[in-house]
């Protein structure tokens, strides 16, 4: 399993240092306190997750031979649903539809 950060990954409260510190803990596969994450389906329902990020360290993600994608990056869940909402009017008002992966894939 590997992680990948979006290029333009939404965010909220989070300060530019601690931002980074996020991003090598997260490449490094390292928990963090308190990180929620917004990801793209890991199984095939729906459009985006929101996931505690420690949890996608546990042995069950590990295993997974698939990418994971990080969209966003919170630290409450609050926040992440938010982010979600905002991710999904961007993604309307920029290409007419729910087309998350297509957002994202605009950037790159």
């Amino acid at each position: 399993m590997k992680f990948v950060v979006a290029k333009n990954v939404y965010t909220s409260d989070i300060s530019e240092k601690a931002f980074s510190k996020m991003l090598r803990r997260i490449a490094f596969k390292k928990p963090v306190n308190g990180l929620f994450v917004v990801t793209e389906p890991l199984y095939e329902a729906g459009i985006m997750e929101i996931y505690n990020y420690n949890e996608l360290l546990q042995p069950f993600y590990r295993k997974k031979k698939n990418e994971i994608n990080i969209y966003a990056v919170t630290n409450s869940r609050d926040n992440a649903k938010k982010l979600v909402c905002d991710i999904i009017d961007d993604a309307y008002r920029e290409l007419g539809g729910p087309d998350i992966k297509g957002l994202f894939a605009k950037s790159s």
